[in-house]
C-alpha cells in the first residue's frame, strides 16, 4: 500500500510539473513566473520538501554528485555534442519548412524574452535549467520510481512526464505537427538519459549531455530567431 501511494504521488508530481509550465507560459505568459512555478517550486521545492520530511537530504545530495565519474563525463559530453549537432540540423529544417522566425520571436517577447534579456536567459537555460531538470527527473523522480517498478518502466514513465510539458511549449511555438515530432524526440532523449543514469549514477553524465543539448537550442534561438 505504501509503495502504491508513493507511485501515485510521483505521477501527480509529473502532472504538476506540466501544470506549472502551463500556468507560467499560457496563463501568465511570463518566463519569470514559469521559472518560479516550475524550477523553484517543482524541481527544487518538491525534492527539498521530501528530503526534509524523510531526513535523507544530505545522503541524496552526496549520491547525486559523488563520486566524480570521468568516464561518465566523457560519455555525457560526447552524447551532448552529438545531440547539439542534431538539434541545430533540426532547427534549420524546421525553419526551411516554412515556420517563421518572426512569429516565434513575437511569442517569446510576449513571454518576456527581449534582446536585452537573451544573454542571461541563455546562460540560465544552458547551465541551470539542465541541472535542475536532471536532479528532478533522473534524480528524484526516477530514483523513487525504481523502488516501485522495473527499470524499463521507470525510465519510460519518467521520460513521458519529462516530455509532456515540452509538448505544451513546442505546440505553442511551432504548432501541433512540429510540436508532436519535437515531443517524440524529447521522449527518446529522456529514455537515453534514463539509461545513461543507470550506467553512471552521478549527475555529471546526464547533466553535461543535457547542457550541450540546451546549448544547441539556445544557439538556434540566437542565430535564427533573434539575429536571423
Amino acid at each position: 500500500m505504501k509503495r502504491k501511494r508513493s507511485l501515485l504521488l510521483l505521477i501527480a508530481y509529473g502532472f504538476i510539473a506540466t501544470l506549472a509550465v502551463y500556468y507560467g507560459l499560457v496563463e501568465r505568459e511570463s518566463l519569470a513566473v514559469t521559472f518560479v512555478s516550475f524550477h523553484l517550486l517543482v524541481c527544487l521545492g518538491i525534492p527539498l520538501l521530501h528530503g526534509w520530511w524523510e531526513g535523507g537530504l544530505p545522503d541524496s545530495w552526496r549520491r547525486a554528485w559523488l563520486p566524480f565519474d570521468k568516464q561518465g563525463t566523457v560519455w555525457g559530453l560526447a552524447a551532448g555534442a552529438f545531440m547539439l549537432t542534431g538539434i541545430l540540423a533540426g532547427i534549420r529544417l524546421l525553419f526551411a519548412s516554412g515556420v517563421q522566425p518572426e512569429e516565434i520571436r513575437a511569442v517569446l517577447e510576449r513571454w518576456g524574452l527581449t534582446w536585452q534579456a537573451l544573454w542571461w536567459f541563455s546562460l540560465y537555460m544552458t547551465a541551470v535549467n539542465s541541472l535542475l531538470e536532471e536532479l528532478f527527473w533522473r534524480g528524484f523522480v526516477l530514483e523513487r520510481l525504481l523502488a516501485a517498478m522495473s527499470r524499463f518502466a521507470a525510465v519510460l514513465l519518467s521520460s513521458f512526464f519529462f516530455c509532456l510539458y515540452h509538448l505544451l511549449v513546442a505546440t505553442v511555438l511551432f504548432g501541433w505537427r512540429w510540436g508532436v515530432w519535437i515531443t517524440l524526440m524529447v521522449l527518446a532523449i529522456g529514455v537515453f538519459w534514463g539509461w545513461l543514469k543507470g550506467v553512471f549514477p552521478a549527475v555529471y553524465a546526464t547533466w553535461f549531455s543535457h547542457m550541450l543539448s540546451d546549448l544547441g537550442i539556445i544557439l538556434g534561438l540566437v542565430f535564427w530567431v533573434y539575429m536571423g
